[in-house]
């Protein structure tokens, strides 16, 4: 990287770091006027040691980023110096306890205002952050290691983002010469199949999950089925233990996904491998609060705030940045792989996770080029890989074209499939619902040239255009038409596949964040 950026990245960092210690210090000063401002307190300064640690990690191993991502980078910590300094230009240090209790009314404003903003400024750096994750450079295993063997604190350390980064970096690149085998952090994600016997299994409705209760636990646990799509078992094992292996380091309140507790593996009497269930440990335990696919609520037409549509949109955006820099590819996104938690209001739409991972693939390996006709599937599948007959090996892009038909039926909240009977039964025949406007059937998709004659995406565009504008706003509208358009001829957004197959998967994950992840995020309601 050029010797300009780095200097950039190093003085825009100590800038914010010295305004941060200063705001902090400067309210602390007030903590004594009114417990709920002393509350408020305690949370901002819990953010702001996350963010310190992340920041001061960031200025050491800054020469080493990609001039895209330090670009990237210097953008936000320009947008957080500039929010710094409005606000310590705003609130001084008190003389007395007297000034301190007559300030008290702007005082909580202000906290109100600095924790929205530092919690919306986290959000958009995290996924940038998680990038430098990618950087095939030994001196950021270094870094993390001296950082790790640095603090005696174990739970101290356990509890940092550098720790989630280090047993990300571990999952990656587990064979790293740079540390002592003592060292190396535990990935085990094979799980004995005697641990699932006797257990509660319940499917969620219009979904591939199943709810898993296991005798003597109140930890909730949710399984799906890898399926291996006449592809060599041998390489869909290896695409789930590595992916198993990276979600089981995610951190799912950032990213929207899962965290794995592992991989259960069913053998014939050959001992060959016949079947494999991802598990992952889910956010709640409470058996009374199951979780809901996304597409069982576009189904109950119940209606929703803006500001919750607009949420379950940007988790679900955030959870695919986290897939394809890891370099997955998902090919399975909508609404049947979204799981909807209760909010702790005891509101439906509290957090979505994506789910669905049942024919992802690691990009490594070649794509198979076999397609199916089912009409409710090419629905979300970009036309290069609609029908029976695939010309196209599948890309990044085709899962961005799928996240956007995702995001314009989150945006319309209305189903685009319908089960007019049996709505519970897995054997329901589906038809297209209302919303959608358009007349399918697995005919349509059994021939060669379908996806042409159809002109789908074609209809998407036209339907984000004319009905999410009144609904979510011209933001989320280009949003959508951004990513159903993204691999149009001319639109550069995204760059060509050869760009975006940089070594390290960094110029994906940048893109991606300036693109999708960073305008969700400009989205307020």
């Amino acid at each position: 990287m050029v010797a300009e950026l780095v200097l950039a990245v190093i003085a825009t960092v100590d800038g914010c770091i010295r305004l941060g210690r200063q705001t902090i210090d400067t309210y602390r000063a007030y903590r004594d006027t009114d417990e709920s401002l002393d509350d408020k307190i305690v949370v901002i300064e819990g953010l702001w040691a996350k963010l310190e640690t992340q920041l001061t990690f960031l200025s050491k191993v800054s020469e080493h980023l990609d001039d895209k991502l330090a670009e990237s980078q210097i953008n936000l910590l320009l947008k957080l110096h500039g929010k710094l300094v409005q606000v310590t230009s705003q609130i001084d240090l008190p003389a007395s306890t007297h000034r301190r209790k007559l300030k008290h009314a702007l005082v909580k404003d202000k906290l109100d205002e600095l924790l929205a903003d530092m919690e919306t400024w986290q959000a958009r750096f995290d996924p940038t952050w998680f990038i430098i994750t990618l950087i095939g450079n030994r001196v950021i295993d270094a870094e993390l290691w001296e950082s790790r063997r640095a603090n005696p604190a174990k739970k101290a350390f356990d509890s940092s983002p550098l720790h989630s980064m280090l047993a990300l970096r571990h999952a990656i690149r587990p064979q790293s010469g740079t540390v002592e085998p003592t060292d190396r952090i535990n990935l085990s994600i094979n799980l004995d199949s005697s641990g699932l016997k006797d257990a509660r299994i319940t499917p969620v409705p219009f979904s591939s999950a199943r709810v898993v209760f296991r005798r003597g636990s109140d930890k909730l646990l949710i399984s799906e089925t890898v399926h291996s799509l006449g592809e060599d078992i041998s390489h869909v094992k290896q695409s789930a233990e590595n992916l198993a292996r990276k979600l089981k380091c995610v951190d799912s309140r950032t990213f929207s996904l899962l965290r794995c507790f592992g991989i259960v593996k069913q053998y014939d009497e050959s001992q060959r491998i016949k079947s494999m269930d991802m598990i992952y440990s889910a956010p709640q335990t409470r058996a009374d609060m199951n979780p809901t696919s996304l597409r069982g609520l576009l189904l109950e037409r119940k209606p929703v705030s803006v500001s919750a549509v607009v949420r379950v949109a940007r988790q679900l955006v955030q959870s695919v940045s986290y897939v394809h820099a890891c370099d997955f590819v998902h090919k399975n996104i909508r609404p049947e792989s979204v799981l909807v938690f209760q909010g702790d209001d005891g509101s439906a739409l509290g957090s979505a996770f994506l789910t669905g991972f049942s024919q992802f693939r690691d990009t490594c390996f070649q794509t198979h080029l076999k397609g199916d006709p089912r009409w409710h599937l090419n629905l979300y599948r970009h036309p290069q890989r609609q029908a029976t007959c695939v010309q196209h090996r599948y890309i990044m892009q085709h899962d961005i074209y799928s996240l956007g038909v995702c995001l314009l039926e989150i945006g319309l909240w209305t189903s685009f499939v319908w089960y007019p009977e049996n709505m519970n039964s897995d054997d329901a025949t589906p038809v297209p619902g209302l919303g959608l406007g358009l007349r399918l059937s697995d005919t349509d998709f059994a021939t060669i040239g379908a996806a042409s004659r159809l002109q789908t995406k074609e209809h998407f565009v036209s339907l984000a255009r004319k009905d999410l504008p009144p609904r979510v706003g011209d933001k989320y509208t280009n949003l959508v038409v951004a990513c159903l358009t993204c691999l149009d001829p001319g639109n550069a957004a995204f760059g060509s596949e050869r760009e975006l197959l940089d070594d390290d998967g960094i110029l994906v994950g940048v893109r991606f964040v300036e693109k999708i992840l960073s305008k969700m995020a400009d989205i307020s309601v």
